[in-house]
C-alpha cells in the first residue's frame, strides 16, 4: 500500500518535503563577501550567481526605497538564469538625514564619509528580495538596524582607510574586521549590518510555507 505522506503533514510540512525531494537550488544572487559569510555561518551553502545590475539606476529615490528595489531587480535578473530554485536578492545602504551612503568610490571619499558620520548614529538598510522561480512568487522586505559610529582620531582613520577595507562597504564600515573598533555599538540585528538579517529571511521563507532549516547544509555545522 502506497501512502500519500503529504496528507499527514501540516501545509509548511508539505513544503519543506517538497523543498527536500527536489533538491531546490538556494541562490544568493550577490557577489558579497559578507553576506555568503553570515550563510555559511548559520549553515547554509548557496549557490552564488552576481545579478550584474546596475545599482546607480536608481539614484535618486528615498534610501529605503532605493535598497528595496535594488533587491528586487537583483533577484529578478538571477532568477531568470534559475529554473527551480530560490533566488536571494539583497542590497544595502547607509542613511543618515535622507542622505544615503553607498560604497566610498575613493579613499578620500571614505574619509569624507567618516568625518560626517563620526560621533553620530545613522541607519543601515537591506532590501531582501526572495524568489520561488517554479512558482513565480516573491517576498520583499526592508531591515533596518541603528549604527552609533565612534570617532577615529585622524591616524585612526588613515590606517584603516589605508587597509582598503571599507571601499568593498556600504557607509565605509564594518562591525567586523579592523572597522570593528570604531564602532561604538548598535541597535538591532547585527547581521543585517553585514548585509544580510537572518532573523528576517527566516520569516521571509515563512511566508513562502518553507524552514530556513532546510536550507542547513548536512552534518554539524562546527567542525
Amino acid at each position: 500500500m502506497i501512502t500519500d505522506v503529504r496528507r499527514q503533514m501540516p501545509l509548511m510540512d508539505i513544503r519543506n518535503h517538497e523543498l527536500r525531494s527536489a533538491g531546490m537550488r538556494f541562490v544568493l544572487a550577490s557577489g558579497s563577501a559578507g553576506r555568503l559569510k553570515v550563510l555559511r555561518d548559520a549553515g547554509i551553502d548557496p549557490e552564488v550567481v552576481v545579478s550584474g545590475v546596475d545599482e546607480s539606476d536608481e539614484d535618486g529615490l528615498p534610501p529605503a526605497d532605493m535598497v528595496l528595489r535594488l533587491a528586487e531587480r537583483k533577484a529578478a535578473a538571477v532568477a531568470r538564469l534559475c529554473p527551480d530554485a530560490l533566488v536571494l536578492g539583497c542590497d544595502s545602504l547607509l542613511e543618515l538625514g535622507g542622505t544615503a551612503f553607498g560604497k566610498p568610490q575613493s579613499g578620500d571619499e571614505a574619509a569624507v564619509m567618516w568625518h560626517r558620520l563620526a560621533g553620530r548614529e545613522a541607519t543601515l538598510l537591506t532590501g531582501h528580495s526572495l524568489i520561488e522561480t517554479s512558482s513565480g512568487r516573491r517576498v520583499t522586505e526592508l531591515a533596518t538596524t541603528l549604527v552609533r559610529f565612534g570617532r577615529p582620531d585622524p591616524a585612526e582613520l588613515a590606517a584603516y582607510i589605508a587597509t582598503g577595507e571599507p571601499m568593498d562597504l556600504a557607509g565605509a564600515f564594518s562591525i567586523e574586521g579592523r572597522g570593528a573598533p570604531f564602532i561604538d555599538g548598535i541597535v538591532g540585528d547585527p547581521t543585517n549590518v553585514i548585509g544580510l538579517s537572518l532573523p528576517l529571511l527566516r520569516r521571509m521563507l515563512a511566508d513562502l510555507g518553507l524552514a530556513i532549516t532546510d536550507l542547513w547544509r548536512s552534518g554539524p555545522t562546527f567542525s
